[in-house]
């Protein structure tokens, strides 16, 4: 086991439990037992953000 990754990746599916506990009416039992969708929600809205922060700089890049 690698606990450079370990730890890490362990923190940032306790932060999005405590975040998503935090934000909805769930309670951290509740959002551990969702871990698993809540990681994907959270990849995927960070995924878009990243995607349209591109396209904005890309469109601002080709103007100048």
């Amino acid at each position: 086991m690698n606990w450079r990754v370990t730890i890490p990746v362990t923190v940032a599916v306790i932060v999005i439990c405590l975040i998503g506990s935090a934000v909805t009416k769930f309670s951290m039992q509740q959002m551990l037992l969702l871990a698993p969708v809540a990681v994907v929600v959270a990849g995927a809205s960070i995924g878009i953000v990243v995607l349209w922060v591109k396209i904005v700089r890309d469109s601002r890049q080709q103007r100048h």
